[in-house]
């Protein structure tokens, strides 16, 4: 008989809400807490949505375009999060269901579609939470996105920390890299140097930022490699980050 401290520990079923970006293409931003180990992850999903009537992406499009709303948030059914990627033995969960909302919907967003279907396309970011982590010397987002469509996600490293999206505008390259499809499609880790990398320090609409690019640059510390221009910021929260483990908190 097995004893049970040999039993590998099962993470229970969860409630993930995402934060939804994207036109062309559709990216979840998973919301983390460092308080609720269960939700201490952070997860970048590239992915597509459908529903009955086969016009969720464009319901969804066309609403963001119409009321010039920043963010919208998916209230997923119960899942495990380390499911996304392949668990020993079984394959990787690639489709779930849910509610999109335009607003938060857990601060009075209203439903928009309700169930929409979720294909993971790619898993472009996932990464367990370790609050032991050292945090960066500059101020460290993740690059991701597809064609014309760029966005940063602010990389959380340790409590007390803050989760922030934004998109990106005018982008040129200043050292010969440039961030193609494939190389956005692994989620690479942008510094700005001269910037710490806290809530007062964070990128804001409307700046002109120059960035090095730590995964695939052009390689000395500190290097610039892009130019961009920050056009639009989706998300911003930190009280969901302030503290460490010992507290609890279901997003229902």
């Amino acid at each position: 008989m097995l004893e049970m401290s040999a039993m590998p520990e099962v993470e229970p079923m969860g409630f993930h809400g995402m934060v939804v970006v994207g036109e062309e293409t559709v990216y979840l931003s998973h919301l983390p807490m460092f308080s609720n180990p269960d939700h201490a992850f952070q997860v970048l999903l590239e992915v597509s949505l459908s529903n009955g009537s086969g016009e969720a992406q464009k319901i969804y499009t066309e609403d963001r375009r119409q009321t010039g709303t920043d963010l919208y948030t998916l209230n997923p059914e119960a899942f495990r999060i380390t499911d996304l990627v392949t668990p020993a033995g079984q394959p990787a969960l690639t489709s779930f269901n849910g509610t999109l909302v335009r607003g938060h919907f857990e601060r009075g967003g209203v439903d928009l579609i309700d169930p929409v279907r979720v294909d993971v396309r790619r898993v472009v970011h996932f990464r367990r939470l370790d609050e032991r982590d050292a945090r960066p010397a500059d101020l460290t987002y993740l690059a991701f996105g597809k064609g014309g469509e760029l966005f940063l996600a602010h990389r959380i490293v340790t409590p007390p920390d803050f989760d922030h999206l934004l998109a990106v505008g005018n982008l040129r390259s200043v050292s010969g890299v440039s961030l193609t499809d494939a190389v956005l499609a692994k989620g690479p880790r942008l510094a700005i140097p001269g910037r710490a990398d806290n809530p007062r320090d964070r990128l804001t609409e409307g700046q002109q930022v120059a960035a090095s690019l730590l995964d695939g640059g052009a390689g000395a510390p500190g290097s610039i490699d892009l130019r961009f221009t920050l056009a639009r910021e989706f998300y911003f929260e930190e009280g969901e980050l302030a503290s460490g483990g010992g507290g609890h908190h279901d997003h229902h």
